[in-house]
């Protein structure tokens, strides 16, 4: 027989500190020098090809334990799902975006870069057949839980979208699917040829809310979720996502029936590829910044933790039967939801000033390393 228990919420809050102005916590960047070799950037031309912000709201984990029969005791199975939300208007995350690519764009322009027109970048070869979009709308297709954001009123061109609604990219192995990141910047140094050597920026960056652990599942299945504002450095963000699903509800896997568990890079990181060489195409110049461990934002989300535990069903006691002895236990399935609250202004101050101090340092950066006589 398999019954189901549905827990309540399970909301423990701890002792915080009332902070009237929000403060970060280390800051530590660092450049992903990678590969050594020439660097050269042959002109103080930009090209700004993306600009996003990735804004962690909701996570969904799910864990198990496989009953049995041991040493006289039956045990049933056990799951325990966690789905933790963070109430946050989108108008505030679009405010957020909007104002770090303005500042963006003035730090580059105080350090003495001419900002390409897009209008300018039309009519590059590299971006034959791409589609030209001139606002870009929020996503929730790039990564499990988090919806993308654009600043307004801006163009930028891609290369088209998956099923899933993901954006798709350019890149050696892009042909059969294989596309990343990663591939996307290494193919720069073309449209860096395209646009007379202008240095191609893209800057993706990560706010994530929330840690989920599976500790030690023991007696049972447990998941714990603790918040944790920051900037990220390097996570495997895990949560269920749907593919192929349209509507809010289904990307963030809450209404789908065919939902999985998966894993996506959240890496806060700042690219910078300047000029093509004429022998292997490889570009002149890169430099990659990045953080060497989060940088937290504190004084926005209060200390909570979020449990869900789905204690095992023993059964020690069988019933003697003309087959043998038989036993019967129950399978265990819990499930625990929360809404973390945080004040929209608060949270607004805090991530500009995190985003604004991690593109101001390496945009000084850039151009210390290279341009400074």
């Amino acid at each position: 027989m398999r019954i189901r228990f549905f827990a309540t919420i399970a909301l423990l809050l701890g002792f915080t500190i009332v902070i009237n102005a929000q403060t970060l916590g280390d800051f530590s960047p660092k450049e992903d020098r990678g590969a050594y070799g020439p660097r050269e950037f042959p002109s103080k031309d930009v090209y700004i090809a993306n600009f996003s912000v990735n804004f962690e709201l909701y996570n969904l984990r799910s864990t198990s334990t496989k009953g049995g029969f041991a040493n006289k005791v039956m045990t049933g199975d056990t799951k325990a799902s966690l789905a933790v939300g963070l109430d946050i208007p989108a108008v505030t995350l679009q405010q957020i975006t909007d104002d770090a690519y303005k500042s963006f764009v003035a730090e580059l322009q105080v350090n003495g870069f001419n900002v390409i027109n897009p209008d300018a970048a039309a009519n590059a070869p590299y971006y034959k057949d791409y589609e030209r979009i001139d606002n870009m709308e929020m996503s929730l297709s790039e990564a499990p839980g988090v919806l993308t954001v654009y600043p307004s009123n801006t163009t930028f061109f891609v290369k088209g979208f998956k099923n899933s609604g993901k954006i798709k990219r350019q890149g050696m192995f892009s042909v059969v699917g294989l596309d990343d990141r990663m591939g996307e910047i290494m193919s720069y140094s073309k449209l860096s040829r395209d646009l007379n050597d202008a240095t191609i920026i893209n800057a993706d960056m990560y706010v994530l809310f929330l840690d989920i652990k599976k500790p030690y599942q023991g007696k049972g299945a447990k998941l714990t979720a603790n918040t944790n504002l920051r900037l990220s450095a390097y996570d495997a963000l895990k949560s269920r996502m749907t593919k192929g699903k349209n509507s809010f509800t289904d990307k963030l896997g809450i209404t789908a029936s065919k939902n999985k568990e998966v894993t996506a890079t959240a890496r806060t990181v700042i690219d910078f590829v300047g000029g093509r060489n004429k022998i292997g195409g490889s570009a002149l110049g890169t430099y990659k910044g990045v953080l060497k461990k989060n940088l937290a934002i504190n004084g926005v989300l209060g200390q909570e933790k979020v449990q869900s535990y789905a204690r095992t069903k023993n059964s020690y006691i069988g019933v003697e039967t003309a087959f043998g002895k038989m036993y019967t236990t129950e399978d265990i399935a819990v499930e625990n939801t929360a809404i973390i609250k945080a004040d929209a202004g608060k949270y607004k101050n805090g991530v500009e000033q995190a985003l604004q101090t991690f593109l101001k340092y390496h945009v000084d950066e850039f151009h210390n390393k290279f341009f400074k006589k």
